[in-house]
């Protein structure tokens, strides 16, 4: 009997141990520097028509932190703080809407020039207020 015993606790120990391990990954919190996030999407538009290949940049004012997108063709983006890390950060943000890119060294001519107002990007007069949950910002942007 008291060897019965004794073998059921080790099992015992392995199976909780075994649990334990099975469920680490369950309980996900956020990375203790990453702040509260609002996931953020939306349309540009110039003059009326969709902005392609455009980068939207959300920049948090109280932190600092930006979050940034890029336009497919119909104008639509889907902002990203970091690597797989969708959203932006909740409060107020400055928004930055640019066309320019910077060139590749192997292929000369490459780099595209801004082609937006400067009230859109370098003196951006854009702002957003983020709220945790959903987000949906569009921009109609005017060329001149």
């Amino acid at each position: 009997m008291l060897r019965l015993s004794v073998y059921r606790q080790p099992i015992g120990f392995l199976m909780l141990v075994a649990l334990a391990t099975t469920c680490v990954g369950c309980f996900q919190s956020k990375p203790a520097d990453q702040p509260d996030l609002g996931e953020v999407s939306g349309k540009v538009t110039l003059d009326g028509s969709p902005l392609a290949d455009a980068t939207v940049s959300f920049q948090s004012v109280e932190l600092g932190r930006m979050a940034s997108g890029k336009t497919d063709a119909q104008g639509h983006y889907e902002l990203i703080l970091l690597n797989d890390i969708k959203g932006a950060v909740v409060g107020e943000n400055k928004v930055l809407i640019t066309t320019a890119q910077p060139g590749d060294d192997a292929v000369p001519g490459s780099a595209k020039p801004e082609t937006l107002p400067k009230k859109y990007n370098d003196k951006s007069e854009l702002t957003a207020e983020v709220k945790e949950g959903t987000n949906e910002f569009n921009f109609d942007l005017q060329s001149k």
